[in-house]
């Protein structure tokens, strides 16, 4: 038996619920490969009729711009 690990990715689910409307964030899925977090997301993330749905492997989310901290540290 094997003790190597299955690595598990987060995947970002994005979807649009009628043509036209913006694209919406509406939660992630873990997976350990991508035909697996596009079954997750389909099932998961079933409560509407969604006219497209997107995963997106949060590794390959490039940041434009990070949420600054509510708090900064100030240096005395």
């Amino acid at each position: 038996m094997s003790d190597s690990k299955v690595q598990n990715y987060e995947y970002d689910v994005l979807s649009r619920i009628n043509r036209g409307d913006d694209l919406m964030h509406i939660g992630t899925v873990e997976a350990n490969s991508d035909e697996l977090a596009r079954v997750y997301a389909r099932y998961i993330y079933d409560e509407e009729k969604w006219v497209e749905m997107y995963i997106v492997k949060r590794e390959n989310m490039i940041c434009i711009r990070e949420v600054e901290p509510f708090f900064k540290k100030r240096v005395v």
